[in-house]
């Protein structure tokens, strides 16, 4: 059985407590399972806290039935090391990190071959416009930069709305695209000057990074989760633990093509 995310240790498959904290979830407890219940039910939160047992239950049919597989194989070494000690049940099981497989020739054959969909440098995030995706913090990430070039985000989410103003209210030139064709997405990748990465959830392992490196494209990232898997900090991008070093590593990249 392979493992992409948390979803045998987390139900929301996470670890997300408080959208506005950094700080992970240590545990499905009851205690902790109320708090982050309430910014994902809103108002009605306290409907909700009768389900919790339901919740807590449903994770350990989920651990259960994990643990009749001969081997259970995680994307990435934070998860291996999260299965092992959030899960029990597996304690009998072989848990092995092996990561996702990427198609490096057919990559980079296919983005040499598309033109730039656009004139000059720019920067580029790629993914879903949510709380674990750390978007807002890419905003505050580009204001520190001083990010003076375009930079393309492509994807969507429900945090596209609170994104879309917090950006235009920096003046920078921040593009939204959407959801866009896989080949079009390989073409802003191919070109792109740098990539950003400012997840603040535990990243499983990002295809978006493994796809970039492949692609020889400059990563700037938050260092959460299988993050550290692929990039090694100095060597094949830049990772950092705070919005501030982000925004530094951002303007690194921009400034200096050696990097």
């Amino acid at each position: 059985c392979t493992v992409r995310d948390y979803w045998p240790v987390c139900y929301w498959s996470d670890l997300i407590v408080t959208p506005e904290s950094d700080v992970l979830c240590p545990s499905c407890t009851v205690s902790t399972m109320t708090h982050c219940v309430r910014p994902r039910a809103g108002a009605l939160w306290p409907l909700t806290v009768p389900m919790i047992p339901y919740m807590r239950s449903n994770l350990a049919r989920k651990r259960g039935a994990l643990s009749c597989a001969t081997a259970v194989i995680a994307v990435s070494s934070v998860i291996e090391r999260d299965l092992k000690a959030r899960a029990p049940e597996l304690t009998g099981t072989t848990v092995q990190a092996i990561p996702n497989p990427v198609d490096v020739e057919g990559l980079q054959h296919t983005a040499a071959s598309l033109p730039s969909p656009t004139t000059g440098n720019y920067g580029l995030f790629v993914g879903k416009l949510e709380i674990n995706k750390g978007v807002l913090k890419l905003v505050e990430a580009l204001e520190r930069a001083q990010f003076d070039l375009p930079f393309v985000v492509i994807g969507d989410g429900s945090e596209r709305e609170r994104l879309e103003h917090a950006a235009k209210a920096t003046g920078l030139d921040i593009r939204f695209t959407g959801w866009l064709p896989r080949d079009e997405v390989l073409a802003w990748m191919g070109h792109a000057m740098l990539l950003a990465f400012p997840s603040h959830g535990p990243e499983s392992l990002s295809r978006v990074l493994l796809e970039s490196c492949v692609l020889g494209v400059p990563v700037a990232a938050m260092d959460t989760g299988g993050t550290g898997d692929i990039i090694r900090h100095g060597e094949t991008g830049l990772l950092s633990r705070t919005v501030d070093q982000l925004g530094v590593d951002i303007g690194r990249l921009r400034d200096d093509s050696h990097l």
